[in-house]
């Protein structure tokens, strides 16, 4: 019965905004079909988010909460729209070099912050939907991926890495390739 309602639902909105059309103009028929479309989409939005809940079914507040920023991601948006701003500021005279200086420091080391709590936060969900994963494949009979290493974690004799860096940060230069069809640096 699934299976026909896929084709039958559009069908059926099809079939109707043709006929509302035909009876009572074309503005009515084309709000009708709009209106089917976008029911049509809420529908499959619902349906997948469903699908990513499980077998379990997803209530409205669970379903609002997946896509709501939380505080974290919200102020890392302001830092980092601030930072933009302050370079709009620099470069159109607004604001003096030591100015901009101090407070781009101070900008940056907030973000860098935030950035770290929004990747704390996303660790126990990132190691959840992994596991979902993980027992789907297997479910449908794929082998796992090898375990990958933690993010951020550095292997033996490794050093830190310049993973924090923003932009208009120095990166230490990292060493030329050569070409493969000459000896040349490029």
């Amino acid at each position: 019965m699934k299976a026909h309602l896929r084709w039958l639902a559009p069908l059926g909105v099809v079939v109707t905004a043709s006929v509302a059309g035909h009876y009572m103009g074309l503005g009515v028929g084309l709000l009708t079909l709009g209106g089917g479309v976008l029911g049509g989409v809420i529908w499959l939005m619902w349906a997948s988010l469903q699908g990513l809940a499980g077998d379990v079914p997803l209530t409205l507040d669970e379903a609002l909460s997946l896509g709501a920023p939380s505080t974290e991601e919200e102020q890392k948006r302001s830092v980092l729209r601030a930072l933009k701003d302050l370079e709009y500021e620099r470069a159109v005279g607004k604001i003096n070099d030591a100015d901009y200086a101090i407070l781009a420091d101070h900008y940056r080391n907030e973000a860098k912050r935030l950035l770290r709590a929004v990747d704390a936060d996303l660790g126990p969900e990132r190691e959840r939907a992994e596991q979902i994963l993980a027992e789907r494949l297997a479910a449908e009979g794929f082998e796992p991926a090898p375990a990958a290493a933690e993010p951020g974690a550095l292997e033996p004799g490794a050093s830190e890495p310049n993973t924090g860096a923003l932009a208009g940060e120095d990166a230490p230069d990292a060493p030329a390739a050569k070409s493969p069809t000459s000896d040349a640096v490029p």
